[in-house]
Order: C-alpha cells, then sequence, then structure tokens
C-alpha cells in the first residue's frame, strides 16, 4: 500500500520534527541579531533532514544529546514559557484572565 507507506514517513518526519522542536526552542529573541537566528534555524533545519532521510544518524543524535546537556536550563525554560502562553491563550479562549504568576506552579530541577 503506497499511501500507508506515505502515512508512515509522514508520522515518521512530523515526530522527528516534535521532537527536535521540544530542544531546539529558541525564538527570535533570545539571538543578538535576526542573521544569528536564522542561522540556527538553518543548522536546526539541516539536522531535521538528515535525521528524517537517516543522514549521518549517530553523529546528529550525539549532537542534539550534547546540546540538551549544555542548554538544559534554557531548553527548561523555553517549555515552561511555551506552557505559559498555552494557559493564557486557552483562558483567553474560554473568556477567563489569564493566571496570575501566583497561580502558575513551576517545577525547579
Amino acid at each position: 500500500m503506497v499511501v500507508a507507506s506515505g502515512t508512515n514517513s509522514f508520522a515518521k518526519e512530523m515526530a522527528i520534527r516534535k521532537r527536535i522542536a521540544s530542544i531546539y526552542n529558541k525564538r527570535e529573541e533570545d539571538f543578538p541579531s535576526l542573521r544569528e537566528y536564522n542561522d540556527y534555524l538553518e543548522e536546526v533545519e539541516d539536522m531535521l533532514v538528515n535525521l528524517i532521510e537517516g543522514v549521518d544518524v549517530p553523529d546528529i543524535e550525539a549532537r542534539i544529546a550534547q546540546y540538551q546537556r549544555e542548554n538544559a536550563e534554557q531548553i527548561m525554560n523555553a517549555q515552561a514559557r511555551k506552557a505559559e502562553e498555552y494557559a493564557a491563550a486557552l483562558a483567553a479562549s474560554k473568556g477567563q484572565p489569564a493566571p496570575a504568576d501566583e497561580d502558575m506552579i513551576y517545577l525547579v530541577f
């Protein structure tokens, strides 16, 4: 079944993109210049394409593991920021005020 094969490759790509996006989660405001941000995005996309295509996977996985170790605090902060933004958007969509900082639960590792 060709469709199933295409679906599997699509699911594989989406799973890889989701995993990498949760690790490489910096935003434009995290960089001193747009050029540096674009370089970061290009590097991440190059890794994604190689992972999806199965090129240099062990080397890329090692780079990802090293990046995670070196940037663990930044990664967690960005994930927390995203969760806060999601909670505020969800509250706004329900016509409720956004939760105040004192209502938020923070996990510190």
